[in-house]
């Protein structure tokens, strides 16, 4: 099942686009009303992960513990009702054509205990703690981050 599970994790990270607009921030913006930090990819992509060489930079380190809010897609890993976990990932692409995104371009969402997600074919904003770490299933490292979400709400127009 775990197998089964990874190889799947990696055909659907090949469907993803690395691409962001040029608009996105460099850090992350100041606490909302709500006291969640905005979190833009961008800001996962500023360095490069080599398994086991590696280690997360300072301002990565920084995000750990951090109510932050997010928005990307939803890539259901397993099942598209009651979820579970997915990925949270900035675009998605409709051909396999391009290279799959980096791991550090790519969050796990992982719901709390006894909650689940409903599927969303459209943007999303999640709104949760975030972790840093490595997460290893199998003796591979299948995420960086982890963000267990307060809130999932789907969006009109991702900026």
């Amino acid at each position: 099942m775990k197998l089964l599970r990874i190889i799947f994790f990696g055909m659907a990270l090949a469907l993803v686009s690395v691409l962001q607009p040029n608009s996105m921030a460099q850090k992350p913006e100041a606490a909302n009303a709500a006291g969640y930090e905005r979190l833009r990819f961008e800001v996962l992509k500023r360095w490069t992960y080599v398994e086991g060489k590696t280690e997360f930079p300072a301002f990565i380190k920084a995000l750990d513990g951090k109510r932050i809010e997010m928005l990307g897609y939803m890539m259901p890993l397993t099942e598209i009702e009651n979820i579970k976990e997915f990925l949270l990932v900035p675009s998605l692409w409709g051909c396999c054509y391009g290279q799959p995104p980096a791991i550090n371009h790519i969050v796990a969402v992982k719901m709390p205990a006894g909650k689940t997600a409903k599927f969303y074919s459209g943007p999303i904003q999640v709104n949760g703690q975030f972790r840093v770490s490595e997460t290893k299933q199998d003796g591979y490292v299948v995420s960086l981050y982890v963000l267990t979400p307060d809130k999932i709400v789907e969006i009109k127009n991702l900026e």
